[in-house]
């Protein structure tokens, strides 16, 4: 039997927090920039702190999805919730966090502390729908944060033209193990360096060549963007 190779501590996942409760103990800048990522994609926010800063209050005000407690954090706080974020100035107050979190089995982020994280934030190029997340484990979030703005600037915008044309093709047709190999032939068969030349009539030649037999999805587009 083949023994099991640990290659990565964390496991990269994409998470969709719509809708969902998920808890912000602080009040200052740092917490600010977690409410606005939470906001981003859907998430109810409540924020505990005793002091809640302006930017916060600012956020609240604005959306009805951010909820204000301005007082010092209890263990009911994590009770229901999705995910935390503790990011206070308190050390002893983000390891009783930590500690209460583990034991009710929710996944936390202590702010730039990786060893008390049950999960930690990679640097985000947001290019919606197409995002990238880089990560050193929590060794250097500076150095993450390099690493993204160097891709930020080598990746062109025929990346994102290139998700949205495979996500018009996702819906028009059929799942199944033919429409995968079609859109791979269709990656590899040099749909990027067509986008990139803004070459649409190279682009529905090599959609026509690659997704050919493909069954249509009933109500599937007709018409494909570059």
């Amino acid at each position: 039997m083949l023994g099991r190779v640990r290659v990565m501590r964390y496991l990269p996942i994409l998470v969709d927090l719509a809708g969902r409760p998920c808890l912000v103990v602080g009040g200052g800048a740092v917490a600010a920039r977690k409410v606005e990522q939470l906001l981003a994609v859907g998430a109810r926010v409540t924020v505990v702190a005793p002091r809640i800063g302006a930017r916060i209050r600012e956020l609240a005000a604005a959306d009805p999805a951010v909820q204000l407690e301005c007082r010092p954090y209890q263990r009911a706080d994590l009770e229901g919730v999705a995910l935390a974020f503790a990011s206070t100035d308190d050390p002893q107050l983000q390891e009783s966090i930590a500690a209460q979190a583990r034991a009710a089995g929710v996944w936390l982020n202590a702010v730039d502390e990786p060893e008390r994280c049950s999960f930690v934030m990679p640097a985000i190029l947001d290019r919606d729908p197409l995002v990238i997340a880089v990560s050193t484990s929590g060794a250097s979030p500076a150095l993450a944060r390099r690493i993204r703005d160097d891709l930020d600037a080598t990746l062109g915008p025929e990346y994102v033209a290139a998700v949205n044309t495979l996500a018009e093709l996702r819906g028009r047709y059929a799942p199944g193990r033919a429409r995968q190999q079609a859109f791979l032939r269709l990656v590899d068969a040099g749909l990027l360096e067509a986008l990139r030349g803004s070459d649409l009539e190279r682009v529905g030649a090599l959609i026509a060549a690659s997704c050919a037999g493909l069954v249509e999805q009933a109500g599937g587009s007709d018409e494909v963007r570059g």
